[in-house]
């Protein structure tokens, strides 16, 4: 059917798009079904359907690996064709929560295969040859830390984005850090640091300070808890939040909204940029 998957980051913005196949002649242009930037992960298609079925290959299941497998990392690094890396998986316990933002806790795989420029949306693969992630991005210092989207999380994003809808992802608008506002900063806790404007967390009454002790009844040790909540809530669900506030404990109820408001208000307040050059993006 044409369909291939790759990153949110390497079609945003694009004017054209096309991909092109070893021993396929000349490229196929291709469009954007749909992207969820939340984990990096989008879904193009052929405009055309090709006249033979496109490479592809099986999927694994992220859950089953554990650190110290075997990893296989394909790509086009700086445009150096099918190449490929070896490594292990180095972690499993990385996400894009370091930030702090509520709703950025997203699993993501960690590999000390060589991972460079170009690699971006390629699989990573087990000793089978099985897909068990999908390669978002690099540390920008030192060398053998790669990171990949695992699969069983864009599994459950393609039905969705096939049909050419967002996957519903909740927020709240908070950045959240470690530690008291009571006493010497500690590693663990949860203090809110930022409420965005207009947001479900600015409208249920959270405010700066306010250091989180419970969520929905589950006491809170560090803010990677209230970003593992908020990503396993649906969207229009009510969370009860217990904080203490000037040395007070209070309550505050928020509504979960979906995360595409909050990137609707970002285009509207931020612009499309650019000004205005045209992007093309071949996908070798």
């Amino acid at each position: 059917q044409g369909i291939i998957v790759t990153n949110a980051h390497v079609v945003q913005g694009a004017d054209r798009l096309t991909a092109s196949f070893a021993g396929r002649g000349e490229p196929m242009e291709c469009e954007v079904l749909e992207t969820d930037e939340a984990i990096d992960l989008a879904v193009i298609k052929t405009k055309e359907r090709p006249k033979k079925p496109l490479p592809s290959m099986p999927l694994g299941h992220s859950e089953t690996v554990r650190t110290g497998d075997w990893a296989i990392v394909l790509g086009n690094p700086f445009g150096l064709q099918n190449t490929c890396t070896l490594g292990i998986v180095s972690s499993m316990d990385r996400s894009t929560g370091e930030t702090g933002f509520d709703w950025m806790r997203h699993p993501l795989m960690q590999t000390d295969a060589a991972v460079n420029q170009g690699n971006s949306g390629g699989p990573m693969l087990n000793e089978a040859g099985e897909v068990i992630g999908i390669i978002s991005m690099r540390a920008l210092f030192g060398e053998g830390i790669g990171f990949a989207i695992p699969i069983d999380s864009a599994r459950s994003a393609l039905p969705t984005l096939l049909q050419r809808k967002k996957v519903p992802r909740a927020y709240l608008g908070i950045k959240m850090s470690a530690g008291s506002k009571d006493g010497p900063r500690r590693s663990g806790g949860a203090v809110v640091d930022l409420v965005l404007p207009k947001s479900p967390a600015e409208a249920g009454g959270f405010q700066v300070d306010d250091e989180i002790l419970e969520a929905d009844g589950r006491k809170i040790r560090n803010f990677d808890e209230v970003q593992a909540l908020v990503r396993s809530t649906q969207v229009g669900s009510k969370l009860r939040f217990k904080v203490r506030r000037n040395g007070q404990v209070v309550n505050v109820d928020v509504k979960t909204a979906d995360i595409r408001h909050l990137r609707e208000a970002n285009a509207q307040n931020g612009g499309a940029g650019g000004g205005g050059k045209h992007r093309v993006i071949i996908m070798p």
